[in-house]
């Protein structure tokens, strides 16, 4: 009787996290586009040039990124806990991936706060353009688009868990598209080609916010037993 009051209680915390978790994914990641779009910084010319134009909000959208990283490690823990035994593994495989992106991004992002800001508005610029974000042959690029390819792969590994439903399905569909956008922005990064990579980042700043937030709808259908 314990052991399965216990069981219980450990799913009741699962459905409430997965509430909050996914609900704060899609804001915090709609947040990222919305502060993108409105203080994006210059194109590229050099780093010296970066820096001299550079200011706090231009990295405004970092802190909501950094932010999802931990709500969306917490948003697959709440998948993978409230997944049937037979798919269990599939979502330990969506945490696994998840928890790679959250690793990569989180300091990515932080490197720019902290290492690129500092040295730049100090003007010590020897080797930041390497980790400058607007540089889209930086490090931080790289990065940027191996991360969310583990966020991809972890996404679409949620997909396989939700049977089949109305809202089950429209949440599959978004997840599909978010993680197809987020894997082909990995395939044509080394191409060179920034129409296409801001073209796909464009659509996944709309469909990942709408399957975080349905996800969000799903784990409430659960909570209150629909």
């Amino acid at each position: 009787m314990e052991i399965a009051s216990k069981a219980s209680l450990s799913s009741e915390y699962a459905r409430t996290l997965g509430v909050w978790s996914s609900f704060l994914a899609a804001f915090l990641s709609l947040s990222f586009a919305v502060l993108a779009v409105l203080f994006s910084p210059p194109e590229w010319e050099g780093m010296e040039s970066y820096a001299k134009d550079m200011n706090f909000l231009q990295m405004a959208n970092m802190i909501p990124v950094i932010l999802l990283t931990f709500a969306i490690v917490v948003v697959m823990s709440c998948v993978y806990s409230l997944a049937p035994e037979s798919k269990r593994v599939f979502g330990l495989i969506a945490v696994a991936f998840s928890s790679a992106y959250a690793a990569i991004i989180s300091t990515n992002y932080y490197l720019q706060l902290f290492v690129v800001r500092l040295n730049a508005s100090s003007g010590d610029w020897e080797g930041l353009s390497l980790l400058a974000m607007p540089n889209l042959h930086s490090a931080f690029f790289a990065l940027e688009t191996i991360g969310y390819a583990f966020l991809s792969v972890g996404t679409l590994f949620v997909v396989p868990i939700l049977t089949d439903g109305k809202l089950e399905n429209w949440i599959k569909a978004f997840l599909i598209l978010s993680s197809s956008l987020g894997l082909f922005g990995a395939l044509v990064a080394p191409l060179d080609q920034p129409a296409l990579i801001f073209a796909g980042l464009g659509i996944w700043s709309l469909t990942f916010p709408i399957a975080m937030a349905l996800l969000g709808f799903y784990f409430l259908g659960i909570k209150n037993g629909r």
